[in-house]
């Protein structure tokens, strides 16, 4: 249980650990989400997300959880002393054989609650320590900082795939169109994340993975580019991933200027892959 922001490799870890007890025994895998953040509940704090709620369950059943229940958070919640907690929610909504927790996994009224209390309330626990990379363990916070200066590939490295944005495609102004290079926009949530604006090298996901420019302005949609694909796309599900940050945006007043940059834009990504054979 906890926020999961990013289902990174330190998640991930936990994750293989608790999938290898529930077939050992067996049993299913069953993961909470508490939303919204911990930290904007209790102080206020605004923590911009690698990965929005929806994307953190499609993720999670990803790797092979069976259930993902998502709690809301509350002061409420924060306020239950730890025994009730585990008595009251863990144990009648779940009823776990056992359950598997990070290293420094804190819960319940002033963090008492722990993985010794849990098993002195009768529940097998298995704690995982951190994953370690670099710097020091692979973490949501070190990873916002991250995508947050654009280092998408060093990202991508401790997240275990590249920093991306699922949605529905919506229609735009079209003036790329015209320059046989359109857009597929791509809402982007207030909550999640945004990296630098700019142009990105990336993947799009559709029917298949397919190489793509990715527009990222101050604000609004991301625009995606798909090389090598012509057909309509307004109102289908898309996933766009951030390889590598290019260039940091640039307003165009004279159109023929923003035309000339967009062709140069598409073929810097034609560029990336060739130069990485993908």
């Amino acid at each position: 249980m906890g926020t999961f922001d990013g289902v990174h490799r330190g998640h991930q870890a936990l994750l293989a650990v608790a999938r290898a007890w529930a077939n050992r025994h067996p049993t299913h895998l069953e993961v909470w989400i508490f939303h919204p953040h911990p930290r904007w509940v209790l102080r206020g704090e605004e923590v911009p997300l690698l990965t929005t709620l929806s994307e953190r369950v499609a993720l999670l059943q990803e790797v092979g959880v069976d259930f993902v229940r998502a709690v809301p958070f509350t002061r409420e919640l924060a306020a239950l002393p730890a025994e009730t907690f585990v008595r009251d929610w863990i144990g009648r909504l779940s009823r776990p054989q056992g359950m598997v927790l990070g290293y420094d996994h804190r819960f319940g009224q002033g963090r008492k609650g722990s993985a010794e209390l849990v098993r002195q309330m009768g529940i097998a626990v298995e704690e995982v320590p951190p994953l370690i990379e670099g710097e020091g363990p692979i973490s949501s916070s070190r990873l916002r900082r991250l995508v947050q200066q654009g280092h998408m590939e060093e990202a991508e490295k401790l997240m275990g795939r590249p920093f991306g944005l699922r949605g529905t495609v919506r229609r735009g102004q079209g003036l790329a169109r015209q320059w046989g290079v359109p857009t597929a926009n791509l809402p982007w949530p207030e909550e999640k994340l945004r990296p630098p604006a700019g142009t990105y090298a990336g993947w799009a996901y559709l029917d298949g993975a397919y190489p793509a420019v990715l527009y990222l302005p101050p604000q609004g949609d991301l625009e995606v580019h798909l090389l090598a694909f012509e057909q309509d796309l307004y109102d289908k599900p898309l996933q766009a991933s951030f390889l590598a940050f290019l260039r940091p945006y640039a307003d165009f007043s004279d159109e023929a200027a923003l035309r000339r940059q967009i062709l140069e834009d598409v073929e810097s990504v034609r560029r990336y892959f060739r130069e990485r054979g993908l």
